[in-house]
């Protein structure tokens, strides 16, 4: 059973213990770990207690030092390319890529595709209405087949004619006079300029029909290319306003188009027409490409040139959107000189400061003071 004076002895130690813990682990760097309390309490134990040591303080202290976990390795390289290459990345998409809008707002009567459609150049891929314009287009053409007027004008002035011939025989005669002749030929002017204006009024009429026939195309919506229809914007019924004319989504996908960012260093080893080998997607499936523009800029963010490469696709073996890496081998003649690695700097040894003593005496059961117990606290 333990007395009094046991208890007083290992209350003198264990309270310094506790309040320098406390601040030790409040003090700026040290993240509240129990090792500075450890190795800065420097305790001297002349009453030689039996319940409490210092090598039971140290057992304490060092129970709670964290262990670190080993670094992680850094994951190995995905290619296999030699160490003195460049390694470009880029992804493939459609050589073009084409908004098709219609030309006039109204509302969309027909839509003759759908989407995947492989489509060639000309082909309608939807159609606005146009019952107005058919209607209109029906009365220009049988106003330009009218040839009721053009036949009477041509009657009037053959009569005109015949009738000057034949006052022009009784003027020799004098039969006839010559202010007679006069009106005569003043009437087969007359006739002739009716007959002129028929004529012109049906090229007028001509000319309206085209118009309307070219209106009735704009009505249409026309692929401008070879393609595939990658998304429809609009159904069949649905109004097409000005400020959103588009219809549908055209993509050229033979070639596919890819854009490199080039290393500035690497800007003389890429040319047009030039081909180069190239890796395309997960299975890194080896396909040949050719560089049809080398950018005469460059990026100044990056210190990159902007290079595209063109990559036939004619039996779509090749996605859209597919990752592709282009190895350069790197060139000692192009190679930035490898800047030398900063002198270490040696941080000064923080000092420590010297230790203060603290002694304290702890009272005994009778009143009568026990032996002194001498603490070194580090400030």
């Amino acid at each position: 059973m333990l007395t009094r004076k046991t208890l007083f002895s290992v209350a003198a130690i264990a309270v310094p213990v506790a309040v320098f813990a406390v601040t030790a682990m409040t003090e700026p760097g040290n993240n509240g770990s129990m090792v500075p309390v450890a190795t800065e309490l420097i305790i001297a134990n002349e009453t030689a207690s039996e319940s409490v040591s210092q090598e039971s303080v140290r057992q304490i202290a060092g129970a709670s030092i964290p262990v670190s976990a080993p670094p992680a390795k850094a994951a190995a390289s995905e290619l296999n390319a030699p160490e003195s290459s460049i390694v470009v990345e880029a992804f493939t998409e459609p050589y073009r890529d084409i908004s098709v809008a219609a030309s006039e707002m109204g509302t969309l009567s027909e839509v003759r595709v759908v989407e995947g459609a492989i489509v060639k150049q000309g082909a309608i891929l939807a159609v606005m209405d146009d019952a107005i314009l058919r209607a209109s287009l029906e009365v220009a053409r049988r106003s330009m087949n009218a040839e009721g007027l053009l036949k009477s004008a041509q009657a009037d002035l053959d009569m005109k004619i015949k009738e000057q011939e034949k006052l022009k025989q009784l003027r020799e005669r004098d039969h006839a006079s010559q202010q007679e002749v006069d009106r005569i030929q003043t009437e087969i002017r007359i006739a002739e300029a009716r007959l002129l204006s028929v004529k012109e009024d049906l090229e007028v009429k001509q000319l309206e029909s085209r118009r309307i026939e070219s209106q009735l195309k704009q009505r249409q919506v026309i692929a401008p290319m070879d393609g595939v229809i990658s998304e429809l914007s609009r159904e069949a019924g649905e109004f097409v306003s000005p400020s959103d004319p588009t219809i549908a989504r055209l993509v050229q996908l033979d070639p596919l188009l890819i854009v490199f960012s080039v290393p500035l260093s690497q800007r003389n080893e890429v040319e047009k027409d030039q081909v180069i080998e190239l890796k395309l997607g997960t299975d890194q499936v080896r396909a040949e490409g050719i560089i049809e523009y080398v950018s005469p800029t460059s990026d100044t963010s990056n210190s990159s040139v902007r290079v595209k490469v063109r990559l036939p696709n004619s039996a779509h073996q090749h996605q859209s959107g597919e990752r592709a890496i282009f190895v350069m081998e790197h060139s000692a003649e192009n190679s930035t000189p490898t800047a030398l690695p900063a002198p270490e700097t040696t941080k000064p040894e923080k000092s420590v400061p010297a230790a203060e003593t603290v002694n304290i005496t702890p009272k005994g059961s009778s009143g009568t003071p026990g032996k002194s117990t001498t603490v070194a606290v580090r400030n």
